[in-house]
């Protein structure tokens, strides 16, 4: 990989990458094996792969834009293609009708919509449709997330469907501002409420608020990139908010080289509501095929947080492999106490970096 003329100063030298709050094992052991690694006379293509949401930043940007599209009423989409991008289904959803769900949230959308349609989504705030509209969205997500029948290759590429009838540039726009917004808001935990008509009845949900860049992270892939190797980023986010989102918090990656959820574009890149074909849904083992088949070189580094990075922290002959520690009781614990991993430690209430394998709340 090409290296810029800027890419020896102070900021992206070697020594930035000991400053922060390292678990000092961790900074020693990526050191030491990547440095080996950049100057071997024998050295091919150096490559390392991040997840982005709660690995490069503390918190989620595909979270955050739609729950902040959500309440800025900021859509496109006829009621229609709305409609068409819900389930079909007889199953519930945590014990409530699915079909009732999906017929409820259509009427709200459609009530609202006049309102979206004509800009004039002062007036749509002041309707009783609104309020029910973020809460019963915002559960229906989290609740089709850990459904058996949908869960997350069902939810993911549905928030990105959700921006159609954006332009790309648009949404880096939309990001920029939404990135302007939530690092505004404490680091916690938001819930929703809204009551229906039986059998619906009540439906209760919660979000993180908040975002904010991990220091460390931004750091680490200075500092890779000033050694020569090419940093890559594969999220579970939609690829144009990540693309921005790095663009924006000064994550040195190449856009070309992040990869997220992807739908086709129309013409002008315009988004569509539909899935881009022959492309993985960045997600478990989609990530793995964006490694082998569009990156298409093997890691000589890892990094991620959650299940979703399972399969690609896993992969055969990786010399570092790094897990940000938020103690999550999925598949990605297992790893937890596994030596091949070097495991993160953060205070999740600052969202930090701590000097420790070991995660806080404090």
């Amino acid at each position: 990989m090409s290296q810029s003329k800027g890419a020896n100063t102070a900021e992206t030298s070697p020594d930035a990458f000991t400053e922060g709050n390292w678990y000092p094992a961790n900074l020693q052991e990526i050191q030491q094996v990547i440095g080996d690694l950049a100057n071997s006379p024998n050295k091919e293509r150096l490559v390392a792969v991040f997840d982005f949401d709660n690995t490069c930043v503390f918190r989620d940007i595909g979270q955050a834009v739609f729950r902040y599209q959500l309440h800025a009423l900021r859509y496109r989409i006829t009621p229609d293609r709305f409609a068409a991008l819900l389930p079909t289904s007889n199953a519930t959803l945590d014990s409530k009708p699915m079909e009732l769900v999906v017929a409820t949230l259509v009427d709200l959308y459609s009530r609202l919509w006049p309102f979206i349609e004509q800009q004039q989504v002062d007036q749509a705030f002041q309707q009783d449709a609104y309020p029910q509209f973020i809460a019963l969205l915002l559960w229906f997500t989290e609740k089709a997330r850990k459904h058996e029948n949908f869960g997350p290759r069902y939810v993911l590429p549905l928030l990105a469907q959700l921006l159609a009838g954006f332009s790309t540039t648009e949404l880096a726009r939309l990001t920029v501002e939404v990135i302007g917004s939530v690092q505004k808001e404490p680091l916690k935990t938001a819930t929703v409420q809204a009551v229906f008509n039986a059998p619906l009845g009540t439906v209760t949900t919660s979000y993180e608020q908040g975002l904010q860049p991990f220091n460390e992270m931004r750091n680490l892939i200075n500092w890779l990139t000033s050694v020569g190797v090419e940093c890559h980023i594969v999220s579970a986010s939609t690829d144009w908010l990540v693309k921005a989102s790095a663009k924006e918090l000064h994550f040195a990656v190449r856009p070309e080289n992040i990869y997220g959820i992807r739908v086709e574009l129309e013409e002008n890149e315009i988004l569509s509501d539909k899935e881009q074909p022959g492309y993985p849904v960045t997600f478990r083992e989609g990530k793995v095929k964006v490694i082998e088949h569009l990156i298409q070189a093997a890691p000589i580094m890892i990094a991620g947080d959650a299940d979703t990075d399972y399969e690609m922290l896993t992969l055969p002959d990786v010399p570092v492999r790094l897990i940000i520690n938020r103690l999550q009781t999925g598949i990605i614990s297992s790893l937890y106490n596994d030596t091949r991993f070097l495991l993160q430690g953060i205070d999740i209430t600052t969202g930090q970096f701590r000097p420790s394998s070991n995660t806080i709340v404090s």
